[in-house]
């Protein structure tokens, strides 16, 4: 009988991941997470017995402690490792922030990783982070350098490595949400990421993208008291937009954007429900749905079900940190989804060197387009001063 394969988890969350990855048929040895909300909502959940059936994390230990200071002995419970699995904070890399990349403190936390891969050396990893971290500017201000450095790092410590770029509506999500995922194992040639089974214009082979609508139809909270609502003044302006749209917000011009780098103005958009929901956020300003005559924001039920979590996964804290913990989480599906693809290919595990597998087209093509777009618009650009500023 072949064993249930076992994972340590870093930078846990809520534990969106890690709740796929059992479904799948994974066991956390024990999850890592610095924030006490966080780890209270693990807690909590690990004690609850949820409708599903699954008791998730029920052999794992909670680590409440700053990543930084862990070492990775502490985390295994003498166990070998499988899977290590984790996504270190993305907002050096997050086109929301500032995009400090490895001069932000938090951007650096990916060595943490590396580090605890190093001293476990499970058989192996899965490593997530937004889609910003592919063009992410190395310490010289070069876009893409950071994950070519970060891939050449784990060839190095002995790891085949392949990348994507997966969007969880690809896969019959009602979220549209892209992440950065590195899949990687110590012998053979790392696995083929799953194959998307839904499209934004479905051809033979292919669904058509579950909608927002579709999900209210069948899962909208119908609780007004969770509803929020526009003030007049706000109420007003959104009322004469269509939905699809937001309140503009100008940006500075650049020369290959001679009428502004605009975009919405936070908190202002109005989802469209012909098409899977936006990506949700950490914070309780979600888009705006109108939904049965009424325009309300999405809710916290409503975000907590379009990022996988069971109905009845407790969410501790206050109101930000309950839309904070859902909205940081990575969709549950992914989990399932790479978690069964790892189950598979433990189950058959090779014995064989590891495969070095290059950089894929479409990173590069990525990466190529946003130096030529830099090039041209850089001087306008705050991550160029920021860059240009760094010494």
């Amino acid at each position: 009988m072949i064993k249930q394969p076992n994972y340590v988890s870093l930078f846990t969350g809520a534990g969106g991941l890690d709740i796929g990855l059992e479904r799948a048929g994974l066991k956390a040895v024990s999850l890592c997470e610095i924030e006490k909300v966080f780890c209270d909502t693990l807690y909590e959940n690990q004690q609850f017995k949820h409708s599903d059936g699954i008791d998730y994390f029920s052999v794992a230990t909670i680590h409440n402690e700053d990543i930084c200071e862990v070492a990775g002995s502490d985390l295994t419970s003498g166990k070998e490792i499988d899977l290590v699995v984790g996504g270190p904070p993305c907002q050096a890399f997050s086109s929301a922030g500032r995009q400090l990349s490895m001069l932000d403190a938090r951007g650096r936390l990916v060595h943490e990783f590396l580090r605890i891969v190093d001293e476990l050396k499970p058989k192996m990893f899965l490593f997530e982070n937004v889609r910003g971290l592919v063009t992410a500017r190395d310490a010289s201000g070069e876009p893409g350098g950071v994950i070519c450095d970060l891939i050449e790092q784990f060839h190095e410590l002995g790891y085949s490595c392949r990348a994507a770029l997966l969007n969880s509506a690809d896969y019959g999500s009602y979220q549209r949400r892209v992440r950065c995922f590195i899949l990687a194992t110590r012998q053979g040639r790392a696995p083929l990421f799953p194959e998307p089974t839904h499209q934004k214009n479905p051809g033979l082979f292919f669904l058509k993208w579950k909608s927002l609508g579709e999900f209210l139809c069948g899962f909208a909270d119908e609780d007004q008291s969770n509803y929020t609502s526009p003030t007049a003044e706000l109420g007003k302006m959104l009322n004469e937009i269509p939905d699809g749209s937001g309140l503009k917000s100008k940006g500075k011009e650049e020369p290959t954007r001679p009428g502004g780098h605009w975009g919405y103005r936070q908190g202002t958009f109005i989802a469209d429900q012909r098409l899977p929901a936006r990506t949700v956020t950490g914070s309780a300003s979600q888009d705006w749905i109108r939904h049965n005559g009424i325009l309300r924001r999405l809710t916290l039920r409503e975000v907590k079900l379009l990022q996988g979590f069971p109905e009845d996964w407790h969410i501790l804290g206050t109101k930000a940190q309950k839309y904070k913990q859902v909205g940081n989480a990575v969709p549950t599906i992914f989990g399932e989804l790479l978690g069964a693809t790892i189950k598979n290919y433990l189950e058959n595990y090779p014995n064989e060197p590891p495969e070095r597998i290059e950089l894929s087209k479409s990173f590069s093509e990525y990466i190529d387009y946003t130096k030529r777009d830099h090039a041209r618009n850089a001087s306008s650009r705050i991550v160029y001063r920021q860059f240009s500023n760094k010494g």
